[in-house]
């Protein structure tokens, strides 16, 4: 066997370093640079890629932020609103009650005027017509000597009496 005899040790050490340096000198200058420059491209494209994610990100918290502030300013505008329009239907609801209270007072006045005279309007025809009945009985009993104006007469001195 060849690899166990001591005179072609020599040469096959000598083509084993021959053949590791080239390969190495291959590797070294034509496959690691190519291979480095590849990793490094790849570094580069993910870093930029997460500068991009980062900026994209920032962007997204901003426009976030700002969605959050415009909510938050139309819930307060909206209560506000709310408040504005409840004190407006409160103010409009108790101006609006008020008119009527009044206006119902008015009218329960001038009913109270208008039922006090035509009770007045109703006593006062009562009293004629039970003048003119009082008249007509002491004519139908045959005291013709009595006159409509002596049963007035009689009829006001009760009132004033009375």
């Amino acid at each position: 066997m060849p690899q166990l005899e001591l005179s072609s040790y020599f040469s096959q050490m000598f083509w084993l370093l021959l053949t590791f340096c080239v390969l190495w000198f291959i590797v070294s200058v034509f496959i690691m640079p190519k291979l480095t420059d590849i990793t490094e491209q790849r570094r580069r494209k993910i870093d930029e890629y997460l500068q991009s994610a980062e900026a994209l990100n920032a962007k997204a918290q901003s426009s976030l932020e700002k969605y959050n502030e415009t909510i938050s300013s139309a819930e307060k505008q909206a209560a506000e609103e709310k408040t504005k329009a409840k004190e407006e239907l409160k103010a409009s609801l108790q101006k609006a009650e008020s008119d009527m209270t009044a206006e119902l007072n008015k009218k329960l006045a001038d009913n109270e005027f208008l039922l006090a005279t035509e009770k007045n309007n109703t006593l006062q025809q009562i009293e004629i017509i039970a003048q003119d009945l009082a008249y007509q009985i002491v004519q139908k009993l045959g005291f013709s000597n009595i006159k409509r104006q002596d049963i007035a007469d009689v009829a006001q001195k009760g009132k004033v009496n009375g």
